[in-house]
C-alpha cells in the first residue's frame, strides 16, 4: 500500500507541474505582470545571453513535457520500472522550473538574481539524471514513448544544462568583482558549460537531443555575438570552438557505444554456441 500512494505521488507530481512551467512562464508574456524569460535574461546581461529565438525551444520542450507527463500518469505506468526511475527526477525536475518562474518573474532584482542560481542546481540534477537513466535504458520505451518521453526530457535536461551557466555569468561577474561584459570571466564561464557538457555527453552515450539543446543554444550565442559585432573576440571563437567540440563529442561518444554494443553481440554469439549443449 506504502509503494502504491508513492507511486500516485509521483505520477500527480508530473502531471500537476509540468503543466504549471508553462503557465507560470507564460503570465508575464500574456499580462504584464512580472518578467518574462526573455525580460529576466536581459536584465542580468551578460555577454553570454544568445539572440532572443533561442528561447523558442521552450514551446516544444513545454509540449512535450506534458505529454510526457500524460504517459507516467497512466495507470499501466504506475508500477512500470523505467517510468519509477526517472519519475521522481523529472517531477522535482519540474517543480524546481516552476520554482524558478517565480523568482525570475516577480522576486527582487537580488532575490531574483540569486534564487534562480541556486534553484537550478538540483534542476540540472534531477533532469541530467533522468536523461541518462533513459539513454541508457531506451530499449524499455516503445517508439510512441521515445517521441513523447525520451525527447523531451533530454531536450529540457540539455537547454537547462546550458541555461544554467547563462544564469551564473553574472553572480560570477558579482563574485569576481567584474563587469559583466568581462571577455575572461565569460569565457571561464562558458568553458565550464562546456566541460559540463562534455561529460554529460559521454554519460549520455551520445544522446542527440540532448546534445542539439545545447548545440541550439550556442548557434544563437553566435548570432547574437556576430549582430552585436562581439564574433571576433576570444569569447566568439570559444563558442564556435565549442559548437565543434561537441559535435565531435556526440559523434565519438554514439560510434564507441555502437562499437561496445556490437562487441557484446558478438561475444554473447561466440559463448552461445561454444556451450556444449
Amino acid at each position: 500500500m506504502k509503494n502504491l500512494n508513492l507511486d500516485k505521488l509521483r505520477q500527480w507530481l508530473n502531471i500537476i507541474t509540468a503543466p504549471l512551467m508553462w503557465i507560470l512562464s507564460s503570465i508575464p508574456q500574456i499580462s504584464s505582470y512580472g518578467r518574462s524569460a526573455k525580460e529576466f535574461s536581459e536584465a542580468n546581461d551578460s555577454l553570454l545571453v544568445p539572440y532572443g529565438f533561442a528561447f523558442s525551444i521552450w514551446l516544444p520542450i513545454f509540449i512535450g513535457c506534458i505529454g510526457y507527463a500524460i504517459l507516467q500518469s497512466f495507470k499501466v505506468n504506475r508500477k512500470r520500472k523505467i517510468f519509477r526511475k526517472i519519475g521522481w527526477y523529472t517531477g522535482f525536475g519540474f517543480l524546481g522550473i516552476c520554482l524558478w518562474s517565480i523568482l525570475s518573474s516577480w522576486g527582487t532584482p537580488n532575490i531574483s538574481l540569486w534564487g534562480t542560481g541556486l534553484v537550478f542546481i538540483p534542476i540540472v540534477y534531477c533532469l541530467t539524471t533522468a536523461m541518462i537513466i533513459l539513454s541508457t535504458n531506451s530499449s524499455a520505451l516503445d517508439k510512441a514513448e521515445n517521441l513523447w518521453v525520451f525527447l523531451p526530457i533530454s531536450l529540457i535536461a540539455g537547454w537547462t544544462s546550458l541555461a544554467i551557466f547563462l544564469n551564473w555569468s553574472p553572480i560570477a561577474s558579482v563574485i569576481l568583482n567584474t563587469s559583466q561584459y568581462d571577455i575572461p570571466t565569460n569565457i571561464f564561464i562558458l568553458s565550464l558549460a562546456l566541460i559540463l557538457a562534455t561529460k554529460i555527453i559521454n554519460k549520455s552515450k551520445g544522446n542527440l537531443a540532448f546534445s542539439f539543446s545545447i548545440l541550439w543554444g550556442l548557434s544563437w550565442l553566435v548570432v547574437e555575438l556576430t549582430k552585436s559585432n562581439d564574433l571576433n573576440t576570444s569569447l566568439g571563437y570559444t563558442a564556435i570552438f565549442g559548437i565543434i567540440l561537441l559535435t565531435c563529442i556526440t559523434y565519438l561518444s554514439r560510434k564507441s557505444t555502437k562499437i561496445y554494443e556490437a562487441k557484446k553481440i558478438e561475444n554473447y554469439r561466440i559463448n552461445f554456441s561454444t556451450t556444449p549443449r
